[in-house]
């Protein structure tokens, strides 16, 4: 419930973390829980980095968070593409996270957009070379740190890193953030 999540977000926040990555949910549903969060986390002195998704949202339901975020004072948020659902229809506004990074970065440009990352290949990518390369397409959209999910093999960041490096990708990475 939202009162054992909020519980949650006291204990955590007590911690001073840089910051605390608060969901969104891959089909939106859960959006004003996420603003609600992440002006809590706000008040309570922590950096909130609030996630957004594409595969429901259209272009005026991103404004609209966007606008209900930067109300709270929050500027930091994690571009998803979310989990496909073949119950639930996908967006035409937003195909990929790099084209939700492009589009926040036009119409709210005081945000700081961060990106996702898989040290060990994104489960849908043909290879992790492939993975690497669409990285590229999330900084030029205008990310500007990227997240990787969680691992439990160092080698496999480090691979990854190497692999980014050479590709090109300058951004910052930070290493095992979990939802």
């Amino acid at each position: 419930t939202y009162d054992k999540v909020q519980d949650a977000v006291d204990k955590i926040g007590a911690l001073k973390p840089a910051f605390i990555s608060v969901t969104y949910g891959a089909g939106g549903g859960t959006s004003q829980y996420t603003v609600d969060i992440a002006a809590s986390l706000k008040a309570k002195g922590v950096t909130p980095l609030a996630h957004l998704t594409c595969v429901s949202s259209t272009r005026e339901k991103v404004h609209s968070v966007l606008d209900q975020l930067k109300a709270q004072g929050i500027e930091n948020v994690l571009a998803l593409r979310g989990d496909r659902s073949p119950s639930r229809p996908e967006s035409p506004d937003f195909k990929h996270a790099s084209d939700l990074t492009s589009f926040i970065k036009w119409k709210k440009p005081g945000f700081s957009v961060h990106g996702a990352c898989y040290p060990e290949g994104h489960p849908e990518a043909d290879s992790l070379l492939h993975d690497v390369e669409n990285l590229r397409i999330k900084q030029a959209a205008g990310a500007e740190h990227l997240l990787t999910q969680l691992f439990f093999d160092n080698m496999h960041f480090y691979r990854f890193l190497n692999l980014a490096r050479r590709a090109g990708i300058t951004l910052p990475v930070s290493a095992g953030v979990m939802p």
